[in-house]
């Protein structure tokens, strides 16, 4: 027997972590677009820097953004892990047999 509310937790759970990482992922290409545009703002005051040069400010600058979002960052992993052990929990629970009750 299929238990229909274990099933529609299950689904609304599966949303929820699917939008918590849309969002996730939404963050970090701004952090990465913003230190880009950044970078390039550098590199045409500067024109000395050497290539390999750009590409190790390019990260810096990505991991100083993320230091200045890291709350919202480490909300969005908090949460993500908690909606991950919510649909592991769901799923274990919603695959086992639910047997009738004797009366």
């Amino acid at each position: 027997m299929i238990d229909v509310l274990a099933s529609r937790s299950l689904a609304t759970a599966v949303s929820a972590r699917r939008e918590t990482l849309r969002h996730l992922d939404c963050l970090t290409r701004q952090i990465a677009a913003r230190a880009g545009r950044k970078a390039i703002t550098v590199k045409t005051r500067s024109r000395a820097r050497r290539r390999s040069g750009r590409r190790l400010y390019h990260q810096e600058l990505v991991e100083r953004l993320a230091f200045e979002r890291w709350s919202e960052l480490d909300t969005l992993t908090c949460r993500l892990v908690v909606q991950e052990q919510i649909i592991d929990e769901l799923e274990l629970h919603g695959h086992a047999p639910v047997l009738p009750l004797a009366g």
